[in-house]
């Protein structure tokens, strides 16, 4: 299964402290486990922003995801040549592409930065980004800390991901504080929008694509 997450920012005493964590390494062990969802078979996209500008920090990480095939989109927070270097990711980028909308029903553009128009985006594509640090609708999850949010559409917007398929725009945070620190699944994006028909319908599109 391809899944996708961003905004790890492991190691950022800055990011834990305003996610509510008591220390950076609680909030490190935490983000870690949630991706013990995934399995050796699955295929993990990291769209930026993923942990400390060392070698020594993006080796644990990478020993820390049990999936075989982990690929870097590069944030503003990475340096590329530190994936490059520690190895064991199948690409490292700063912009991708995956899926076949006629074989797959979809077609993801990633970015870490979120884009206002992309490839395809009439055509069944979805654009998946993460750097802005959206919250999920609710107020997260029982137990954990609650970070601080906000409503003009800046850092911590909460229900970011709610209002674009409101209106239509097959754009999606895949940031862990959307997503409720866990990687996000392809099926579940996709599912989680209008269908196409429905879709063409708010854009007035023919359909079908």
């Amino acid at each position: 299964m391809r899944y996708f997450t961003s905004d790890l920012h492991i190691g950022d005493r800055t990011i834990a402290r305003w996610r509510g964590f008591d220390s950076v390494e609680e909030h490190d062990r935490f983000v870690l486990s949630g991706l013990s969802r995934l399995e050796p078979k699955d295929e993990l996209w990291i769209l930026g922003d993923v942990c400390k500008p060392n070698v020594a920090t993006v080796r644990a990480l990478r020993e820390a995801v049990p999936c075989e095939r982990v690929h870097i989109v590069i944030g503003n927070h990475d340096t590329g040549a530190k994936f490059v270097t520690s190895g064991g990711f199948a690409t490292v980028d700063y912009y991708a592409q995956v899926g076949k909308v006629a074989r797959e029903g979809y077609k993801f553009v990633m970015s870490h930065y979120p884009m206002l128009d992309w490839d395809r985006a009439f055509h069944g594509s979805y654009m998946l980004h993460g750097h802005i640090h959206s919250l999920s609708e609710d107020k997260g999850i029982e137990g954990l800390p609650v970070p601080s949010d906000r409503s003009d559409g800046g850092f911590g917007l909460r229900g970011y991901n709610k209002l674009n398929r409101e209106r239509g725009i097959r754009r999606y945070d895949v940031g862990v504080d959307a997503n409720g620190y866990r990687p996000v699944s392809a099926e579940e994006i996709v599912t989680f929008f209008p269908d196409d028909a429905t879709w063409c319908a708010m854009h007035g599109v023919p359909w079908p694509l």
